[in-house]
């Protein structure tokens, strides 16, 4: 079985224009948030094998919170630019090469991309599954042997995870 875990950044700073949009940081909140969801991640013990971020400053640093809070070790971060700059397509080829030593991964990006990234895994081209909120955390199977084995429509969706809801949970 093979696991794609699918985030959000966290909420970021609008800053009013001070920021070109690759720039923002997260705000006060949203750095709460993506160490609560690191939190979550530990409890839970839904541990990724691999996580790739996006190079944009909100995505690194919700990487980064999440990393810390979960007591992950730093070294399965990898970033990647077509998590920002790309498309749909580009985040699936994120699961296509990912490592066979490990059966599940992270990707943490950008809507509509993460949005359209999920409908691809589950539905194929087409109506979205979920809409995700910043800093949310979606989980997603395959009963692939290998990631390269992952075709688009075949995934199935088993749940997601948003700040607000673990906020209630505290």
């Amino acid at each position: 079985m093979k696991t794609v875990l699918l985030m959000r950044h966290a909420k970021s700073s609008h800053g009013a224009g001070k920021h070109k949009d690759f720039d923002r940081p997260l705000a006060k909140q949203g750095g709460i948030d993506a160490s609560q969801m690191g939190l979550f991640i530990r409890k839970t013990e839904v541990y990724p094998g691999h996580i790739e971020g996006s190079t944009a400053k909100r995505a690194k640093e919700t990487v980064d919170l999440l990393v810390k809070a979960a007591d992950l070790k730093a070294d399965i971060v990898s970033w990647n630019e077509d998590l920002y700059y790309g498309g749909a397509r580009d985040y699936f080829s994120v699961v296509h090469k990912a490592s066979e030593e490990t059966d599940r991964i992270m990707i943490v990006g950008h809507n509509p991309l993460l949005e359209e990234m999920a409908s691809l895994l589950c539905n194929g081209e087409g109506e979205y599954v979920v809409r995700i909120p910043s800093g949310g955390l979606v989980c997603i199977e395959h009963p692939a042997v290998e990631w390269k084995q992952i075709k688009p429509g075949t995934a199935r969706f088993r749940w997601m995870m948003i700040p607000k809801l673990l906020q209630k949970m505290d």
